[in-house]
């Protein structure tokens, strides 16, 4: 990732848990009509296929159905015939035993053992399998099975990081955190999935009503549509919380000569919010909440999750893409195109896009520039390019953008042009979409945000301009909120309050993320309002803000508000105490109220729970600092070093801790080795130049922040820096370029920027 980024502290990117205390999954034909003070209660997808019998056709044997399985001869869709698969040094051995399946492969201590395979995940283009490591706990092999014809390629076994050794105590080894089924996968293959876990064994004994993703998964408890439907009465939403929409009535119409139709009739829906828990990259907060953005904190366009124009690059699951487009902004929802029960598309290749798009318009090489029939001819290979996860799935961006081939090369994003047309230039598909369209850019945000994540000159101009307009989507404007605050611009507070009452959660949340490195005096001021905001992901946003406060002069509502705000804060962050993440968090809180014994022990606890999470040693260590026992810091550090994954941020921390006991030479080496291993990183090269400094060694130091600066050009602390440090060399010249160019940024001798 480029630039120093400001790490945003929240709950664990991902989904959920088991262990596996299965409920029934079929009930009585004629449930007990609940009550008024009844809450609906889940009945099963068996309930509901008699009476909606062409749904439930259309379901059978679809990716939601088929999304979880027990392991059985009829499930299991890979060789364990005693196949063997290679790893680097490592095989990987699948064995069939009767009506069980094993795989022998190394285990978390890195030696052989046996693990039997409980349940199958997925079908197409692949299969994974879980296995139990312990009771309760499942983790999904590395390997996985490709279901694709044998002419395809198919009909293998392959491993899942194919590009890397991942060895035991690697935080992505299949025993690890990030392939565990219980916090990561569960609440997306299963129907009503409670994760129950245990901090005090540290075991998980998960519950689900349905092993796959049934009715109830999409609708909601049925019980008192049941009870409607047999009273032969109606109701709002037919008993269901969700509002999903009536497809028969959704019409889009061409209106006015247009060549794309409009929403002509449809319902109010919630289905966007119904779709986006599973098929969207976020952290899950918890609680019984059916608002997408009451439990889900989505993740913004971070340039380790998208590009700079909002393509995809990590595995994003859709939402955050389409959020992007125009379509989402056009009012078109999932089912629009995609078959809600099947999962199916609603019509093959380009006529399915001819459904709102003139055909005689957009469906022919006057605008495609290819001859139907032949590759580039499809609407998704221009606007929907894919890109490849899990080694073999191929999954189209729902960004619907414009290639614009020029601004992909300055970015580094991919080009749907040129990734076609190998041996030609960007330049030259530029000048081909020149000769047919007006090429006014698409998505105007990617230069913006490219420039501001590397530092250049007008970068903050550029998002000032563009949170200024209003314009672009909720998504970009959320995510240039935090752009502006990386670089610490004076104008971020009053565009902070601005956006305080933006109609979108995300922007909101944004505001009280953004808010955290304003002095503390101006925080209340931007994020107070933001405690009683009716979505509980930004009032769990503005506590992160405001912790350690001083709220001796707040009005008695405010102090009210952010005490049930804390409540909840809390409450998140302990359904994630499975997870390094959250017990860190918990962590923080316990020493901002000033309980180092309790936040040491909640540290410990995050190490043992996951020894990898670099966090969990780093903030131990900087308690340590702060109750001034630094030799405890450097034992925990040392530690880090041989089991946290992030070796540059320990080997940071661990310098500035022998800096502190007096060690300055030994701190030098992991100063240096710091920002070696991320050059990127201006705080890392920063520390490491100003040690470098102050050891005697100035035309190094000078070196290691003039490398930073041609790598971010606009940066005013390294600017400062280098001006300072010639001028204190008596190299006037050298210090007087370095002042011009501050001033070109307008800075002056009295600017002071809010952050420090």
């Amino acid at each position: 990732m480029t630039g120093e980024r400001i790490v945003i502290p929240f709950v664990a990117l991902a989904m959920l848990s088991l262990g596996c205390k299965k409920k029934p999954e079929t009930v009585d034909e004629s449930p007990p009509a609940p009550t008024a003070e009844t809450a609906p209660a889940y009945v099963g997808t068996e309930a509901c296929a008699s009476c909606h019998e062409k749904a439930h056709e259309d379901w059978v044997g679809s990716h939601h159905d088929l999304a979880m399985q027990v392991a059985t001869s009829g499930s299991v869709l890979g060789d364990f015939s005693g196949r063997r698969a290679r790893y680097y040094g490592e095989t990987a051995t699948f064995v069939r035993e009767g009506d069980a399946f094993f795989v022998e492969a190394l285990g978390a201590d890195g030696q052989p053992g046996r693990f039997a395979v409980k349940y199958t995940f997925g079908i197409a283009p692949l299969q994974q399998y879980l296995v139990e490591i312990e009771p309760g706990r499942l983790q999904a092999f590395p390997f996985a099975w490709d279901t694709r014809p044998k002419e395809l390629g198919g009909q293998r076994w392959f491993h899942l990081q194919p590009e890397e050794y991942i060895e035991p105590a690697d935080p992505l080894h299949w025993t690890g955190p990030s392939y565990n089924w219980n916090h990561a996968c569960a609440d997306c293959h299963s129907t009503a999935l409670k994760k129950n876990y245990d901090r005090a064994s540290k075991r998980y004994a998960t519950e689900y009503f349905e092993l796959n993703v049934g009715c109830e998964a999409c609708h909601g408890p049925g019980s008192k549509h049941i009870e409607l439907a047999k009273a032969k009465r109606s109701a709002k939403n037919t008993g269901f919380d969700s509002r999903l929409p009536t497809l028969i009535d959704r019409r889009w119409s061409f209106v006015d000569g247009a060549d794309i139709a409009v929403l002509a009739t449809g319902s109010t829906s919630d289905e966007l919010e119904t779709c986006a828990p599973c098929h969207s990259r976020r952290a899950d907060l918890g609680g019984d909440h059916r608002d997408y953005h009451d439990r889900y904190r989505l993740a913004l366009l971070d340039e380790r999750l998208y590009f700079d124009d909002g393509q995809i690059k990590d595995e994003v699951y859709v939402y955050g893409s389409f959020l992007q487009s125009k379509m989402y902004a056009a009012g078109v929802i999932c089912s629009d195109c995609h078959e809600p029960h099947s999962a199916t598309l609603l019509a093959a290749d380009n006529a399915l896009c001819t459904r709102c798009h003139k055909a005689e318009v957009f469906d022919g090489p006057q605008h495609s520039f290819h001859e139907a029939g032949t590759p580039g001819s499809l609407c998704t290979d221009c606007h929907m390019p894919k890109r490849t996860y899990m080694v073999i799935d191929d999954r189209g961006d729902h960004r619907f953008g414009l290639p614009r081939p020029a601004l992909s090369a300055i970015i580094g994003a991919p080009d749907a042009c040129t990734d076609c047309h190998a041996n030609e230039t960007p330049a030259w598909a530029e000048r081909q979409i020149a000769k047919r369209f007006d090429t006014r850019p698409d998505h105007d945000f990617a230069a913006v945000l490219f420039s501001a994540r590397h530092q250049q000159p007008g970068a903050e101009t550029g998002l000032v301009e563009l949170l200024a307009a209003g314009s672009a989507p909720a998504i970009v404007r959320a995510t240039a909120l935090l752009e502006l605050r990386n670089l610490r611009s004076r104008a971020l507070p009053a565009l902070l309050m601005r956006a305080s009452s933006d109609p979108s959660p995300v922007v909101r949340r944004s505001v009280a993320a953004g808010a955290r490195d304003l002095p503390p005096d101006l925080r209340p001021e931007v994020v107070v309002s933001l405690l009683d905001d009716p979505v509980r992901t930004v009032r769990i946003e503005a506590v992160s803000a405001l912790l350690g406060s001083d709220t001796r002069d707040w009005k008695l509502s405010d102090r009210q508000a952010l005490d049930r705000a804390k409540a909840e804060y809390e409450q998140a962050r302990a359904f994630n105490a499975d997870r390094g993440e959250g017990l860190v968090d918990l962590a923080h809180l316990a020493a901002i109220e000033r309980n180092p014994k309790e936040a040491e022990t909640i540290l410990r606890e995050a190490i043992v729970t996951d020894p990898t999470f670099t966090a969990a040693y780093v903030n131990l260590a900087d308690l340590y600092r702060t109750l001034g026992r630094n030799d405890d810091a450097e034992t925990v550090l040392r530690d880090a070093q041989q089991r946290a994954a992030d070796q540059p941020t320990v080997e940071h921390a661990l310098g500035l801790a022998l800096i502190r006991l007096g060690r300055h030479a030994e701190a030098m080496k992991h100063l240096a080795r710091a920002y070696e291993l991320r050059p990127e990183s201006i705080r890392f090269g920063y520390v490491y130049a100003v040690a470098q400094f102050d050891q005697g060694r100035q035309d190094p130091a000078l070196r290691t922040l003039s490398e930073i600066h041609a790598r971010y050009p606009a940066n005013l602390q390294i600017l400062e820096l280098l001006r300072n440090y010639n001028r204190q060399l008596g190299r006037e010249k050298a210090a007087a370029r370095y002042s011009a160019k501050l001033q070109a940024l307008g800075v002056t001798p009295e600017r002071r920027d809010f952050v420090p």
